[in-house]
């Protein structure tokens, strides 16, 4: 079902369904539901930055689309070195919309346990978000990453920007890859050397539907999320956020929106602490 589809911001959507579930990746279809649904958008915040979630959607598939034509193969490993922001959740989605494994690296695992995680899974790219370009560029000095991509400017990286240009042959992103191998990669470090992970996506979907069931998003909820859980359930419990049009804050401080409380918190699992008081604006 669905296995042709395409999207993008150049194409009208028209001819597709509007889908209540990720196909391929957790924001597989998110762009067109968002585009045909416009007034159930969300927004996802931090650092200073808000997004609205069509925008955020849009960003994925466009640079998802930049990926491939820079010669990313499916089951391909990135990782990405980002606080909890949205610089983290754009670059971890992205990777897994083209069909690849995301590699989200702990800031707080020391330079030598990145490193390590990076060889051990032939990692060549490495998505960073700006303030910690320099550490990115020491650790692909140290292993087999070839190019740094960094969302903002930083000296010796290529912008974030540059995957977000039109296609010269008018080719947009094609939900489909991400039906392939695709996934978040978790790691630890044991006396044995480094153990890794592969949460693919029936996983991540499991974990989607669940949380879906037991947390009974609205629009109206915001949804906060820091260091603490894991990285799949972290990354699940966003998508549904951005699916379902609520509020997400990302990173530890992070205020709600004026005027809203903090509804759901990944405190490390997901778990409902409030009811959402009323609508408001995020």
């Amino acid at each position: 079902m669905g296995v042709g589809l395409t999207s993008g911001t150049e194409r009208s959507g028209r001819h597709l369904p509007r889908r209540d579930d990720p196909i391929g990746s957790l924001t597989g279809g998110l762009c067109e539901r968002l585009r045909l649904r416009p007034t159930r958008g969300g927004s996802i915040r931090g650092a200073g930055r808000r997004v609205d979630a069509l925008t955020f959607a849009a960003t994925v598939e466009r640079a998802a689309a930049g990926l491939s034509r820079r010669g990313l193969c499916l089951g391909d490993v990135v990782g990405v070195l980002a606080p909890v922001s949205p610089d983290r959740f754009t670059a971890t989605y992205t990777v897994m919309a083209v069909g690849g494994r995301a590699l989200p690296l702990s800031t707080e695992s020391d330079p030598d346990t990145q490193c390590a995680v990076l060889a051990e899974t032939d990692a060549r790219l490495l998505l960073v978000s700006a303030e910690l370009a320099t550490t990115a560029l020491e650790l692909a000095e140290r292993s087999r990453v070839r190019q740094v991509i960094a969302f903002g400017d930083a000296l010796g990286t290529t912008p974030f920007e540059d995957l977000l240009q039109p296609s010269p042959d008018g080719n947009g992103y094609n939900p489909t890859r991400g039906l392939f191998d695709n996934g978040i990669l978790g790691y630890d470090r044991t006396p044995e050397g480094i153990l890794t992970t592969l949460y693919p996506h029936s996983d991540l979907m499991s974990r989607f539907t669940d949380l879906r069931g037991r947390l009974e998003l609205t629009a109206d909820d915001v949804v906060a999320v820091d260091e603490r859980g894991d990285e799949p359930t972290r990354a699940a419990l966003v998508a549904l956020a951005l699916w379902t049009g609520a509020c997400v804050v990302c990173g530890s401080g992070s205020p709600a929106p004026e005027g809203r409380q903090v509804t759901v918190r990944c405190a490390p699992e997901p778990v409902r602490v409030a009811h959402p008081r009323a609508e408001g604006m995020c």
